[in-house]
């Protein structure tokens, strides 16, 4: 009889994430629902959504000094003693690229549907991938490439039909879904600066809190001036009523507070958990969104639109399935190379290769997993399955 396996460590191993993610689904699609009311056109049609997010934005601002300040295990004084070349240098890049995703994908809201905005930006991945070439991370594969096709098609099924028989609401539509796939360019980047950036720093940021504090002015900034520059707040707000300017005050703090926990369990997950987990998370949350809204605002699913709803979330998972297997054939590589040196076999060293795009905590977590393996293949007889399982370990506690 096989020897039973303790609860915790199932907990361990399987469920590590679920509440941040569960928290994730929940306020993501509260903060969906939320922006689709304050923004759509058919809504409340607040006419300023950038001036809207930068009040989220300031207020995330002030949450995370404060809690910084008052809690110094949260690790705010990491940033308080950064130099200012080295702020620079990652808040104001990953939070222009952060301001900008969330920004244009609330200006996407006033004229698209729930469920087309959540089909536009489920192309995310394309341009995840897309970035980490460029940056030097990741390297395009045939595979990827066929994923990448697939992905396309289905965005392409989506916006060949359209229901609407005025031909400047089309136009309007139009308008929407390009400021969608932007957002998703955007939020590439986002995925790809903000972890390869805040994973090399050294020493690290403890907490997500530390990180909103350092990304949160930059978000801020950003994005006020880019309200100024294309909303003109002063003359689309100077008719309005008194009652109006303050029930969209106090709309803005609940905007904010579901922003706050959801951007909390969301850069949680960025810096812990594995590339697979936020795939399969994220393709469960965008149908979870879809479903909301049919339920809430009445979306319509034709079946050319479940068609494209199941090519595009089907290319995605063909993504994670790809980039996993490859990942596995990378660290199979390796540990034949270590199998190789022990042997008295010349190769070259693992982590003094090319990695500077990467930077140096890729470089420690190639040492910390060759040096695993070494001890574990000199001093027990563990089986490469059970290496790797301490790998993953070696990866959430070099972060």
């Amino acid at each position: 009889m096989p020897p039973s396996i303790p609860l915790h460590s199932v907990y361990e191993q399987h469920c590590t994430y679920l509440p941040a993610m569960a928290g994730w689904f929940l306020f993501s699609s509260l903060l969906s629902i939320y922006n689709k009311k304050v923004f759509g056109k058919d809504e409340r049609a607040f006419p300023c959504p950038l001036l809207m997010t930068t009040v989220h934005f300031l207020m995330q601002w002030i949450f995370s000094v404060v809690a910084c300040r008052c809690f110094k295990s949260l690790g705010g004084e990491r940033v308080t003693t950064m130099t200012w070349k080295e702020w620079a240098l990652i808040s104001i890049p990953c939070g222009m690229v952060t301001s900008g995703d969330v920004g244009f994908s609330n200006l996407a809201m006033v004229s698209i549907s729930l469920t087309i905005y959540t089909m536009a930006k489920a192309s995310t991945p394309v341009f995840v991938l897309g970035w980490a070439y460029a940056l030097g991370i990741e390297k395009i594969t045939w595979p990827l490439i066929g994923v990448v096709i697939v992905i396309v098609a289905g965005e392409l099924l989506t916006i060949s039909e359209n229901d609407e028989s005025d031909e400047s609401h089309k136009e309007f539509q139009w308008a929407g879904f390009l400021l969608c796939i932007t957002a998703s360019m955007l939020s590439g980047a986002r995925w790809t600066l903000v972890q390869l950036k805040l994973q090399t720093m050294e020493p690290p940021i403890k907490t997500t809190i530390a990180t909103m504090r350092l990304l949160a002015p930059s978000m801020f900034w950003s994005l006020l001036m880019l309200s100024i520059i294309i909303e003109r707040p002063w003359t689309q707000l100077a008719n309005r009523s008194g009652e109006f300017i303050m029930s969209s005050l106090a709309l803005g703090g609940l905007g904010a507070f579901l922003a706050i926990v959801m951007i909390l369990c969301e850069f949680y997950l960025i810096m812990h958990a594995s590339a697979i987990i936020l795939m399969i998370g994220g393709v469960l949350k965008e149908i979870f969104t879809i479903f909301l809204g049919v339920l809430i605002f009445g979306d319509r699913i034709t079946p050319r639109r479940i068609v494209a709803c199941l090519i595009i979330f089907g290319g995605v998972l063909m993504y994670k399935l790809v980039f996993h297997l490859e990942k596995k054939q990378e660290g199979a590589g390796r540990y034949e190379q270590v199998e190789a040196s022990e042997s008295g076999e010349e190769i070259a060293d693992p982590y003094e290769s090319s990695t500077e795009s990467a930077g140096p905590r890729i470089n420690r977590l190639e040492k910390s997993k060759v040096e695993l393996r070494r001890s574990k293949r000199q001093n027990s007889s563990d089986s490469y399955e059970e290496i790797l399982r301490e790998e993953r370990d070696v990866d959430s506690n070099d972060v």
